[in-house]
């Protein structure tokens, strides 16, 4: 079978361009409007809608948008100048509200889109004459879709309306929201079922299709985003089990796309990734709000080396000093930023003299063209599933030798000294260590604003930072747009 890529979705998406539009979540085309009996009788159809809803599930070009908001709303990212600058004046300052165009246009609207397109393989697939296993795996694809963004939406808004079938008489527009247990059995249940029929992590070889691997690790996302300690403990023994899945020895070239899945099978740490390529649309553009300004090459990472063909916004997209001053001066995981460059010049620039001014190079493309930077960024490891394990062991039994192994394993692969059980403390102490290693591992991949929420500090941080920041604010609101299409749907408190 060939690689799934986006560009094979693209070409599987012709059949359906004239015969499915780009509705919000309320504004849906009923299911008898672009004749399922003929688009999805065949497996070629089927994979077509299949293959509409994972464009929509890849996050493209806005990964930089996830990256930032999750890290300029925290004590990791910063950003000035320019446009993106104004775009993320509301999160550096804690002053969105329900009109903010991330909210729709990155959070909700694609995410419904994805749902759409797996709801409408759900309703119509009975119907189709495609061979039952082929069928049965298609379901389980679309059910993981499914249950990834209302995942996804979750760490966001709360909860949101669960739609589960295009059928408008099944489920009306005007859809209300769900109690938090309906929602989350919901969820849980889906990615459970979808584990079921998914293949394993080795048996699938179209790269960016759902495995068990990616149900099992989104599963564990959730859960312990909702604090469900003894499932995440289940869950995550559940993907180690499948015995796929393993640290990459070189922390920094993990990164590099050589190294992505699709292009290095032995890259085995990747478990669920954004697919990006040197086309726009489709590319990772963080990198280039992150080059400092006449940026050419940096001391520490001399493989890395600006071109001409690369851009280099004025926007300067950086990082917050306390931060990087929190990693060991050993830890090779620093080695991806820079606080000093050689510039068009030669000369030898100090970013530091700039507060809060060093730099990300953790998704650099040598091969980057114009804006369109090729770099995958991941959006689970098998780093993020032992950390999560080690979380969710010490907070239920304290730090354990089991827990304290798990962190090693991604201390001992940065270079740092490893805990041994007396070095530890609390729990409540080795709960802030893991924070901290989640911090140094996973900066600029979008995870710190969910792990200073989980952990009660998101808030309080930004307060301490000086920023007005209420508790209500551990939420997004929903966006307005939805609000006044739909009348069942309350907006969350303190947003109105």
């Amino acid at each position: 079978m060939k690689n799934y890529n986006l560009k094979l979705i693209i070409c599987l998406l012709v059949t359906l361009v004239t015969v499915m539009s780009c509705e919000t979540e309320l504004d849906l085309t009923p299911v008898d409007e672009f004749a399922p009996e003929n688009v999805l009788q065949s497996q070629a159809g089927l994979e077509t809608l299949l293959f509409s809803s994972y464009l929509a599930y890849n996050m493209g070009q806005s990964v930089r948008d996830e990256i930032l908001i999750n890290e300029v709303t925290t004590d990791v990212g910063y950003v000035r100048i320019g446009a993106v600058e104004n775009e993320m004046r509301p999160f550096l300052n804690f002053n969105w509200d329900q009109s903010t165009g991330q909210f729709a246009s990155l959070f909700w609207t694609p995410r419904y889109r994805a749902i759409r397109d797996a709801n409408t393989l759900l309703d119509n697939i009975e119907k189709s004459s495609a061979d039952e296993d082929f069928k049965k795996l298609m379901v389980a694809e679309a059910r993981y879709i499914r249950a990834f963004e209302y995942a996804y939406m979750y760490k966001y808004f709360g909860v949101v309306p669960l739609r589960t079938s295009t059928d408008l008489v099944v489920q009306p527009k005007e859809l209300g929201l769900p109690t938090e247990e309906e929602f989350l059995t919901f969820v849980e249940t889906e990615f459970r079922e979808a584990a079921t029929d998914l293949l394993s992590p080795a048996q699938q070889n179209q790269t960016g299709r759902a495995t068990k691997g990616h149900a099992y690790g989104a599963l564990t996302k959730f859960l312990m985003n909702t604090k469900q300690w003894g499932k995440v403990v289940d869950v995550t023994q559940e993907l180690m089990d499948l015995n796929h899945y393993e640290l990459f020895p070189n922390y920094r070239a993990t990164f590099f796309i050589e190294n992505e899945p699709q292009n290095n099978p032995n890259n085995k740490e990747i478990i669920i990734t954004w697919s990006l390529t040197n086309e726009l649309g489709f590319n990772n553009d963080y990198q280039n709000g992150a080059f400092p300004p006449a940026f050419r090459t940096s001391s520490n990472i001399p493989e890395f080396a600006w071109t001409t063909s690369m851009a280099n916004w004025a926007t300067q997209f950086s990082m917050r000093d306390g931060f990087v001053d929190s990693f060991d001066p050993n830890d090779d995981r620093k080695q991806t930023i820079i606080q000093n460059y050689f510039n068009a010049s030669g000369v030898l620039v100090n970013l530091r003299t700039t507060p809060d001014n060093s730099r990300s190079l953790k998704y650099f493309d040598n091969n980057q063209i114009g804006n369109a930077c090729g770099a995958d960024t991941p959006y689970l490891r098998y780093a993020d599933i032992l950390l999560c394990r080690a979380e969710a062991l010490n907070e239920i039994n304290g730090p354990t030798q089991e827990a304290i192994d798990l962190v090693n394993l991604v201390r001992d692969r940065a270079n740092v000294n490893t805990y041994v059980l007396g070095d530890v403390g609390s729990k409540d102490n080795f709960r802030d260590l893991i924070l901290d290693e989640r911090g140094w591992e996973f900066f600029s991949e979008g995870k710190r604003r969910e792990d200073l929420i989980r952990h009660g500090k998101f808030i309080d941080m930004a307060r301490a930072r000086g920023l007005n920041a209420e508790a209500h604010e551990v939420y997004f609101p929903y966006p307005q747009a939805e609000i006044n299409a739909n009348p069942a749907l309350d907006q969350r408190e303190g947003y109105n």
